[in-house]
């Protein structure tokens, strides 16, 4: 779909491009979905006028994982663990998800994220029990117009007919192959930890012949202490193209390992806490140099916008610090706003392989961002203005979204979605799922 021409007039730009910095009253030229241009009183005859006359704009946050397919399943464990999550959502509700369902949970993923200004997610799709649940995941996502990584990710326990992971060639050859795609293509498999360690290498072999990013767990709930991560560090096979997510109980030597390697990592600040993974990991991340990307991970369980993982990381580093520091203890140093919002944007493009596209406003890159409202009561007065998008706002300051310059959101509505069809639809999906996986629905009765 050809994007439009737009001229965005007058907004307080945060372009997280070290070069521009923050621009006040600025526009900003989209044409062919990419920015064409940052500056002041910018002319473009033909273009479409969007007034951003006290609104801020940012580059479009970028989710740096979560398992899109569960929206069908949104906050029906709020109070569980890691244990919980395992038996009731990998054991049971995977295994009764229809490719239908998979499509539709995708679907109200995706669309939610535009909603709260993610344009990218990298997305860990662990529900690929036949090709017709992945054909349905990819089918949403391009639905939806997001931007993101497609994580081919394992099967429920009873095999279904899937083809992970040796599928991922043939995705390659017939549903990723064009390389100015919103959709790009990784593979989502166990780390060491989880597997045998030849068996990971082969899944990491796979991928990297089918040009795919490679996105692993690692670290979780003391399962780090196995020392695998360094072991691959150690063996040649970790790199950028390797994102590995959690990392809670990896030693100081997988960390190093880590930031030697330029390989990503992916903290999940909500679940990690409530589901007992072990305490976000930024504090490490940063001793050694490391930028992580932050993600949503479950939304059974957690909130879905990129504002409630930034404030719980931001205090917990925070905490650590000067408790550390109380101690007498070596503490680093406290995490700032513009570094979270970094993290949010800038390092979460790099953890999806994406960073010449996305994750700042710079001229020549794809045109995602977001239009925040500023002068609403519980933001007004700014003082500093990337201390009011990071602790002052949240999901009604997002009135307009770009994703490749095709405008998403729109004055606080999104486009083109009929709210009361899809929750008909969800509304189905879900009882058939709850149905058929042997539990009773969360919406008449908690789990």
């Amino acid at each position: 779909m050809q994007s439009p021409e737009i001229l965005i007039k007058g907004a307080t730009v945060i372009t997280m491009d070290p070069t521009l910095g923050i621009l006040p009253e600025a526009d900003i030229h989209v044409r062919d979905g990419r920015i064409e241009g940052i500056g002041k009183s910018l002319s473009a005859p033909d273009a479409e006028i969007l007034d951003a006359a006290g609104m801020i704009a940012v580059p479009g946050f970028v989710d740096g994982h979560r398992h899109m397919w569960e929206g069908l399943l949104r906050n029906a464990l709020p109070d569980a663990d890691l244990l919980d999550y395992l038996k009731y959502v990998n054991g049971a509700f995977a295994l009764a998800y229809r490719p239908q369902d998979v499509y539709l949970g995708e679907l109200v993923t995706a669309l939610g994220a535009l909603d709260v200004g993610v344009t990218t997610v990298l997305d860990w799709s662990h529900v690929q029990s036949t090709p017709e649940h992945t054909s349905a995941a990819i089918a949403a996502l391009r639905t939806a117009g997001i931007r993101a990584v497609f994580g081919f990710g394992p099967p429920g326990a009873k095999d279904q007919g899937h083809q992970w992971p040796h599928d991922v060639s043939r995705l390659r050859k017939e549903e990723f192959t064009a390389a100015d795609d919103l959709l790009s293509l990784g593979l989502a498999t166990f780390s060491p930890e989880h597997q045998p360690y030849e068996q990971a290498l082969a899944h990491m072999r796979l991928a990297r012949e089918a040009d795919a990013l490679i996105t692993m767990h690692a670290g979780v709930n003391g399962r780090g202490t196995a020392g695998q991560i360094e072991r691959l560090g150690r063996e040649g096979h970790l790199g950028p193209d390797v994102n590995l997510v959690h990392c809670n109980t990896l030693s100081d030597q997988e960390w190093q390992i880590i930031a030697d390697t330029g390989t990503s990592v992916s903290i999940t600040p909500s679940t990690e806490l409530q589901m007992g993974q072990g305490i976000p990991p930024l504090r490490q991340a940063r001793s050694v140099g490391v930028e992580p990307s932050i993600g949503v991970d479950v939304e059974v369980a957690v909130a879905t916008d990129m504002w409630t993982q930034m404030r719980l990381l931001f205090s917990i580093q925070r905490s650590q610090v000067y408790e550390a520091r109380y101690a007498d203890q070596p503490s680093g140093e406290p995490v700032t706003s513009a570094e979270m919002l970094r993290y949010a944007t800038v390092s979460g493009a790099a953890a999806c392989g994406l960073a010449d596209s996305v994750g700042t406003l710079s001229v020549g890159k794809q045109a995602d961002l977001v239009l925040l409202l500023r002068d609403t009561l519980h933001t007004v007065p700014i003082n500093d203005v990337i201390g009011a998008v990071v602790h002052n706002m949240d999901a009604r300051n997002v009135d307009t979204v770009l994703v490749a310059g095709r405008v998403v959101k729109r004055r606080g509505a999104m486009v083109g979605v009929d709210l009361a069809k899809l929750t008909d639809q969800l509304t189905e999906a879900r009882d058939h799922v709850f149905t058929a996986a042997g539990l009773e629905n969360s919406a008449s009765k908690p789990l």
